[in-house]
């Protein structure tokens, strides 16, 4: 037998890339935990690179190598590649405020997200690594309304951190072509499942309010449960698909009160919903950003939240099934049965 077919499997004729030494970022975070749990029962070497204020008594205990520092400085980052034949990428600067625009907030996201996720990647490509993972996001998309939209789907207007994730993806894939790494893009939508810090205590705080205001239109929304995040990750590593990029999501096509409906289903309750008309939310969110500013603080509902809320956010996956071998194996249903969901209800009760 030829020994390169030893390394083909099911998906596809092309040979499949195995990592013995892996550098994970952020791997501290639900992501993160989830990746570097997989990799070590597939006996990868694993370091994970961790800010100095982080937990990693989880990591502690798998036996993994951590190394702390600091994504903008270039010596930790130096040490962290150094040896790594694979560097999945998933740390940065997480912003969820699409009202934020100062040059504050920008100046820190282009330091973090783009100028430290470039740095990295040269120097991984300097220390002999071959292959560099980035999770992405799908809000480079933009906020307009996106039905079945491919990885290279025309943009829409977005805010300061889908601008740092799309200028990242650009100088990945450059230091891609100018030193021979293979940059992966991964571009998941609403990564859930358990220690997740973002998505499902928003979701649960949601459905803990009994009546949730919602658009009269039923606008939809793609989510991805983590193990099928962590499944793109590993074949994005694996297969020859180099200076690509791959939306990453459930396959489902759901609404925001059918997602809210399964996690109450998954709570033993259900919540009721208030159908808005478009008009009135974006009056409620007018009204919320002059009593914000009045008061000298951020707006929890804002106009941009609005606009983000009343359009359809679907992408197409077909790219993903079709070229990484992706399948998605958790409907949102199934998902939330692998979740602990006490883990996120305030006061230990619905």
């Amino acid at each position: 037998m030829d020994p390169a077919e030893e390394d083909r499997d099911e998906v596809g004729e092309a040979p499949v890339r195995t990592s013995e030494r892996a550098l994970v970022t952020g791997a501290t975070g639900c992501l993160g935990r989830h990746l570097v749990d997989a990799l070590v029962e597939r006996g990868t070497s694993v370091r994970a690179f961790a800010r100095e204020s982080s937990r990693t008594d989880h990591l502690e205990n798998l036996g993994v190598e951590i190394q702390r520092g600091s994504l903008v400085d270039e010596r930790d980052l130096e040490r962290a590649v150094a040896g790594a034949d694979t560097v999945f990428h998933l740390g940065g600067l997480v912003h969820d405020d699409p009202n934020d625009t100062s040059d504050e907030l920008w100046q820190q996201l282009q330091r973090v997200n783009v100028e430290g996720s470039e740095r990295l990647a040269r120097l991984a490509a300097a220390a002999g690594a071959t292959r560099f993972v980035f999770a992405s996001s799908l809000r480079v998309s933009g906020f307009g309304n996106q039905i079945l939209w491919p990885e290279d789907g025309a943009r829409t207007s977005g805010d300061s951190y889908a601008r740092s994730k799309e200028l990242a993806e650009a100088a990945l894939l450059a230091v891609g072509r100018d030193t021979g790494l293979e940059v992966v893009c991964i571009r998941p939508r609403f990564i859930y499942g358990n220690h997740d810090r973002y998505v499902l205590p928003q979701l649960v705080q949601s459905v803990q309010r009994g009546v949730v205001p919602v658009a009269s239109n039923e606008t939809i929304c793609d989510i991805v449960y983590v193990g099928d995040c962590v499944q793109a990750l590993l074949l994005a590593a694996e297969r020859p698909v180099g200076g690509r990029s791959y939306n990453i999501t459930s396959g489902e096509c759901l609404s925001f009160q059918e997602i809210l409906s399964e996690v109450g289903r998954a709570l033993g309750t259900t919540p009721r919903f208030l159908p808005m008309p478009p008009s009135v939310l974006v009056g409620a969110a007018m009204g919320a950003e002059l009593v914000a500013r009045a008061l000298g603080r951020r707006p929890g509902w804002s106009r941009a939240r609005v606009r983000w809320l009343l359009n359809d956010h679907h992408f197409s996956i077909a790219k993903a099934r079709d070229e990484l071998g992706y399948q998605p194996r958790y409907p949102l249903r199934e998902g939330l049965a692998e979740i602990d969901l006490r883990q996120f209800v305030s006061n230990g009760r619905i």
